[in-house]
């Protein structure tokens, strides 16, 4: 029977609260250094954990359970609103990650395939990550998303942050 780990999930949750601490909660708009952190953070942690790890070109990150039988995907978002909840995304992502270490622990053919999606709190836009992954954002989207607050390019962002679009 798998076994969640209380202690691992709690102390994956306070090293995201790292990235972005601001008062109580975090603030860590999509695209920016803490963000970019706490994905190449969380990435590294699915890939610890047994999971074939990917950061797409729009930022998305998918950790693919090596698990022969039946899967189920989970996860959430790791940006946030500005000025926001701590746990805000960051829960969602790592009761994902905790569920496939546990499910594996535990041993069998089943799986869970964890998802990290890129902008769902619509800095650029409506669940750019999200749209990307099932194939619905276009290149044309790219070039007319602008960042809500400073009105940075899309395009411009995540050339910046390292990833190639849908290009890439």
């Amino acid at each position: 029977m798998p076994a969640i780990k209380p202690t691992r999930v709690l102390a994956d949750l306070h090293k995201l609260r790292t990235f972005g601490t601001y008062k109580t909660g975090v603030h860590r708009p999509t695209y920016s250094a803490d963000d970019i952190a706490a994905r190449a953070w969380f990435a590294e942690q699915c890939t610890a954990a047994g999971l074939e790890t990917i950061i797409d070109g729009i930022g998305n990150i998918l950790g693919k359970s090596p698990a022969r039988g039946r899967k189920a995907l989970s996860g959430s978002h790791l940006e946030s609103q500005n000025h926001a909840g701590w746990l805000d995304g960051a829960l969602g992502c790592v009761y994902a990650l905790e569920a496939s270490r546990a499910i594996k622990e535990a041993g069998g053919d089943t799986g869970v395939d964890v998802v990290v999606f890129a902008d769902e709190e619509g800095h650029f836009g409506s669940f750019l990550g999200s749209k990307s992954f099932i194939g619905l954002l276009s290149e044309a989207d790219i070039d007319k998303a602008k960042d809500k607050t400073h009105g940075t390019p899309l395009r411009e962002a995540l050339q910046a942050a390292g990833y190639a679009g849908l290009r890439g």
